[in-house]
């Protein structure tokens, strides 16, 4: 269990505003990457810039090009367009490709995006993978859209229920859909031009739908110009698919790890902007964790992690951090936790906001299904989010009353302690 730590700082929870309907936040441009096992990599891209990658940064494809374009109702006719190519020039503002080459079979994999300007009073969304269960909360959300449910939580883009950085005692907790894979789905969000629905398969590839695994909200043209931060592909494979399909060690083939925070500019081959060693990860050796998710404000313009930047990260299913003791609250690590910096004399990173709070299955709290915990595998902070619908009296609040009250006040201090 995750134990109290009270703080002076902590804050009375800011009460969200509860509405009837999803509304669609006119300025949620979107880019994206998707699963190098998923359809969509490998088909023509909506732009006619090539073929899409794993490596590719993405963006709805309508109304075209340059983008880029926010979600819309499918479907759709054509696959996403690519907004800046792994390794080509594309219509957006970004001068050339990232200059990536591929690991295993060729096979570029980006899993982690951000431009550097994370930062603000924002609302907090992720996606998952497609093992992914949820808890049962108000669909719809992680568990109605998950492998025990409709199968396409995988390519959908979810909102937790509460402000980043505050955690309401006995409140709303658990996250709701806001933006959909393929548009066109019973819950009718707006949608990415991904495919879905996407059932946990194990040993085929393709895989029947899309796994979106990095996604950046609020996309501008000038972000598009760069400097972009970004991670690649670990080699370890995925516990939940069998040794023969390993992931693709892109970041290797680039000569970095898995678990690094890289940076490109101008087309230019990327460079290490955050070690792994940073972050606390890659303790037991290069290459050992794998970093899947990122939301990182860039202040100073350094293009790296200097005091007052923002810096909140995850791992994937299978990192050798996973199960070590975090050094704010001494938790096992799960894959779906969101992470920070090392606090105090620990080595491992800091939990910032627990899996459980997400509405995400967690082998901490029992709830994890039959594919193990749930894997956080794409975050980012949104201005102007939606306004999530008023959840169901009778809903179960997902088991989370007693950590609820245990770390209210402690992520407010974890925040700050982040930017220090």
């Amino acid at each position: 269990m995750l134990q109290t730590r009270p703080h002076a700082l902590a804050k009375p929870f800011l009460f969200i505003c509860l509405a009837s309907l999803i509304a669609s936040p006119s300025n949620a441009q979107v880019t994206f990457s998707t699963d190098f096992q998923g359809p969509t990599a490998g088909l023509a891209d909506g732009f006619a810039v090539g073929v899409i990658t794993a490596g590719d940064i993405l963006t709805v494809p309508v109304p075209g090009a340059p983008g880029p374009n926010a979600p819309v109702v499918g479907p759709f006719a054509a696959a996403p367009g690519i907004e800046v190519g792994a390794v080509a020039a594309a219509p957006g503002a970004y001068p050339g490709g990232l200059g990536l080459v591929g690991g295993a079979g060729g096979v570029i994999e980006m899993d982690a995006l951000s431009y550097g300007r994370d930062t603000g009073a924002f609302q907090f969304m992720f996606s998952v993978d497609e093992f992914a269960v949820g808890v049962a909360g108000t669909a719809p959300d992680v568990a109605s859209e998950g492998a025990l449910g409709l199968t396409g939580a995988s390519a959908d883009i979810f909102m937790f229920l509460a402000p980043f950085g505050t955690f309401p005692p006995g409140g709303v907790v658990g996250n709701v859909a806001v933006f959909d894979g393929n548009g066109i789905g019973p819950s009718g969000l707006p949608g990415v031009a991904l495919i879905e629905p996407g059932a946990p398969t194990v040993g085929v590839i393709p895989e029947l739908g899309d796994i979106l695994d990095a996604v950046d909200l609020n996309t501008t043209a000038a972000d598009l110009a760069g400097p972009i931060y970004f991670s690649l592909d670990g080699g370890f494979p995925d516990p939940n698919e069998p040794l023969t399909i390993a992931n693709t060690g892109s970041a290797l083939a680039n000569g970095f790890s898995g678990a690094d925070v890289l940076v490109s500019t101008a087309g230019g081959a990327p460079a290490l902007a955050i070690p792994a060693a940073l972050m606390g990860l890659d303790l037991g050796g290069a290459g050992t964790d794998d970093l899947d998710a990122l939301i990182f404000n860039d202040a100073d313009g350094s293009m790296g992690y200097t005091p007052g930047d923002t810096l909140y990260f995850s791992v994937r299913r299978g990192s050798a951090v996973i199960g070590a003791m975090d050094s704010f609250y001494g938790a096992p690590i799960e894959e779906g936790d969101v992470l920070t910096l090392p606090t105090g004399a620990g080595l491992a990173p800091a939990i910032f906001l627990p899996a459980e709070a997400l509405g995400l299955a967690t082998a901490r709290m029992t709830t994890a299904g039959p594919w193990g915990p749930d894997d956080l595998n794409a975050m980012d902070l949104l201005i102007d989010p939606p306004v999530p619908p008023v959840p169901s009296a009778s809903a179960p609040v997902l088991g989370l009353i007693v950590i609820a009250l245990g770390i209210a006040s402690s992520l407010i201090l974890l925040r700050e302690r982040a930017r220090v």
